[in-house]
């Protein structure tokens, strides 16, 4: 059914359930997995530059700046790794599993590497955003929703322990199926008709790590 999975993740604890389904579900259908993590500043691992009004810029700031900057390669070595080891674990599951990371806006981010890697299916959480809160803040997995050029599951938190799996497209009409899992999440299928483009800037990992 699917052949290429683009799972959205971030160092949330939310995300553990995401990259669980996705391992799940590649097992299932022989699908490859590309775990693709953007940094952005949602994270709460995010470092955080101040900026004083009516302070000029002088050699304090600077300072700050260089803080600011070792902070920031910090983050970015520490998901360059987080993903490294998903991709391990994903491997020793059996499932074929590379990796991109990049720096900006999560939910275009994510159309977009979703569009020129090919991928037929996208994964991605939600931070559990409802009503007014989801209308004025919005949400990564609303915009991709949206704006996908291919199927996205959104993994929900619910109250139960039970899985369903909704199909909406023409294609799927008039299908549902329902699942049992030991964690608490909803996924729900929306299919959009999309264009296939190759990619050349995503890093896999070597073979050699994924054996070891």
């Amino acid at each position: 059914m699917f052949n290429k999975i683009l799972v959205a993740i971030d160092r949330s604890t939310a995300s553990r359930d995401v990259f669980e389904t996705a391992v799940s579900l590649a097992k299932t259908t022989g699908a490859s997995l590309m775990l693709l993590h953007v940094l952005a500043n949602e994270e709460k691992q995010d470092p955080t530059l101040f900026v004083y009004s009516g302070i000029r810029y002088n050699v304090m700031s600077e300072s700050l700046l260089k803080a600011y900057e070792e902070q920031w390669h910090k983050y970015e070595a520490e998901g360059v790794e987080f993903l490294r080891s998903l991709v391990r674990e994903a491997t020793t599951a059996g499932v074929n599993a590379e990796f991109t990371q990049f720096c900006g806006n999560p939910g275009r981010d994510i159309c977009d590497i979703a569009q020129a890697w090919s991928a037929d299916l996208i994964l991605v959480g939600t931070r559990g955003l409802s009503g007014i809160k989801e209308m004025f803040l919005g949400s990564v997995s609303n915009y991709v929703t949206h704006h996908a050029p291919c199927s996205v599951l959104i993994v929900l938190k619910t109250a139960n322990t039970s899985v369903s799996v909704n199909y909406d497209s023409q294609s799927f009409q008039g299908k549902q199926r329902e699942l049992t899992s030991s964690t608490s999440e909803k996924l729900t299928f929306r299919k959009h008709e999309f264009v296939a483009k190759s990619s050349s800037y995503l890093e896999k990992e070597p073979q050699s790590s994924a054996k070891s």
